[in-house]
């Protein structure tokens, strides 16, 4: 396939293109003016030139270096990297190979590389050739390899057919679907980009449909994960359907990213977001990319941002949320602040961490503040801490738990057990056990006290009756007691049995610093 074009080394007074117009002036033409206009409207050789467009069979590619021709100086000439050897299948069938010279791309900016054994379009241009577009012999995104078109090679060629250092042809891969008015480039192994939007109903799961939509859809690794979001069965009948085209995935695919306008993304969140996450749900109103609107959604297995030299900023008018099935850790070197509940009533509670001595804490909020040997929870009355369920509280021995004034437990029925306050005691209530009432124990150093006066009177009381000489009756003493030294032994174990019952009692109500 060629075209025309007036060559412009031919100068104006050369047998060039031919007119006559001094004899069209009127009148009935002549048949020999007839004769000159219509040889002077056919080109001569001369006074043009032929651009030639040829498919080209693929010999080589130059992608390593020992590959490049040498300059005179003997310095590689990498200006040739990604230059090819093809032969054209008709002006030069069957012409030596080792006559090919090194073909350039014809977009300096836009470089497709071939196959050995592809199919190119070679253009002459000022008697320059350039190769560009591949030939869509099999109408496959992956491979067109098609050899031997242009005539005889040497057998080292034709054995290494369809053989490549590193790529394998692979039949699965699959063009993209395409939709109406969508601008779509794609690569060998399963990459591509799509310029579309969203105005074909269900186009990418999506059952709506929006003109003013456009989206950008970035994916790569085509169905990598098909077995972990159920859509083994779609690969199998992309397998039983040759040439049919495949649909990106959100989920399925290896690592997406996509840019849209008005679009609802199926993001499956199922196997990354925290199994309780009542933070994301009530804080952020559960939001989810499937709300859809002007959103960017990535998805991979794994996302860094990273700086080399500068910030990592983010910023958000209707919040933050994070939720994850694992750890959720941050690590700073020097220091991690926070500014807590600002907003339009001004400054709010502000956190500042600095090395480890402190993980959270709040002058004028609420924080917790995590020492070498001690936590702090603070927050300003009234406090409430919350717990679920299955929350407990596990303290090492010695561990104190302090409030001002008194301290209590009630439950959601309204018993309660509180200790301190007015009654300076421990009062407690059992709901439903009105025989019972609201019981008060006293305790503390009053009590202990009178425990204590009671074991003294004990101890006088039998020292009293042991040393009694005789029982006082009526009618004079009953008779001699043995009474005085010799009861001294009986009198000795009745105090220290009344001393072991005082030690009980101070172990019960007051335990030793």
């Amino acid at each position: 396939m060629g075209y025309w074009k007036i060559n412009s080394n031919v100068s104006k007074g050369s047998k060039g293109l031919k007119t006559n117009t001094s004899k069209m002036t009127g009148g009935i033409a002549t048949p020999t003016l007839v004769k000159m206009l219509i040889k002077g409207a056919i080109p001569s050789l001369k006074a043009a030139e032929f651009y030639e467009l040829e498919p080209a069979e693929v010999m080589d590619v130059i992608l390593e270096e020992d590959q490049l021709l040498e300059t005179e100086d003997g310095i590689k000439n990498w200006g040739h990297m990604g230059w090819i050897y093809a032969r054209k299948i008709n002006s030069e069938h069957n012409d030596p190979i080792s006559d090919l010279s090194p073909i350039g791309p014809l977009d300096p900016n836009h470089e497709e590389y071939p196959l050995v054994g592809e199919l190119v379009i070679l253009v002459t241009y000022d008697n320059r050739t350039y190769y560009s577009n591949k030939i869509n012999v099999f109408n496959s995104a992956n491979s067109n390899f098609r050899p031997n078109r242009s005539g005889n090679r040497p057998t080292e060629l034709v054995e290494a057919d369809g053989k490549f250092d590193h790529f394998e042809a692979d039949i699965n891969i699959r063009k993209l679907w395409p939709y109406e008015g969508d601008n779509i480039y794609q690569g060998r192994f399963g990459n591509s980009i799509r310029f579309g939007s969203n105005i074909v109903p269900d186009s990418h799961g999506d059952d709506g449909e929006a003109q003013n939509s456009p989206n950008i859809i970035f994916r790569t690794g085509q169905l990598l994960d098909a077995d972990d979001f159920d859509k083994g069965e779609y690969v199998e009948e992309l397998k039983n359907s040759p040439f049919k085209p495949v649909k990106e995935d959100i989920n399925a695919d290896g690592s997406s990213i996509w840019m849209t306008t008005d679009q609802s993304v199926k993001l499956d969140i199922e196997g990354s977001n925290a199994v309780n996450h009542v933070f994301m749900t009530s804080k952020q109103s559960d939001d989810q990319p499937k709300n859809g609107g002007k959103q960017i959604v990535l998805n991979s297995d794994r996302i860094t941002f990273n700086t080399k030299q500068g910030k990592i900023l983010g910023f958000s008018h209707d919040g933050i949320g994070f939720s994850t099935q694992k750890s959720f850790t941050v690590d700073a070197d020097e220091t991690l602040d926070m500014n807590v509940g600002g907003g339009s009533g001004g400054p709010g509670s502000t956190l500042a961490m600095t090395g480890t001595t402190l993980l959270m804490t709040s002058p004028t909020n609420a924080g917790l503040s995590i020492g070498e040997d001690r936590a702090i929870l603070s927050s300003p009355c009234p406090s409430i801490l919350t717990l679920a369920d299955y929350a407990n509280i596990t303290a090492c021995e010695g561990a104190q738990l302090h409030l001002d004034d008194c301290a209590g437990i009630k439950d959601n029925q309204g018993s309660f057990l509180r200790v301190g306050g007015k009654a300076l005691g421990i009062t407690g209530y059992v709901f439903g056990r009105d025989d019972m009432g609201q019981q008060h124990l006293v305790y503390g150093e009053e009590l202990t006290n009178i425990l204590d006066s009671i074991c003294n009177s004990f101890v006088e009381l039998g020292e009293t009756i042991l040393n009694l000489a005789g029982i006082p009756t009526g009618a004079g003493p009953s008779g001699p007691i043995s009474g005085g030294p010799t009861n001294t032994p009986a009198i000795e174990a009745w105090k220290a049995g009344v001393e072991t019952i005082r030690a009980r009692l101070c172990d019960l109500l007051m335990k030793p610093e």
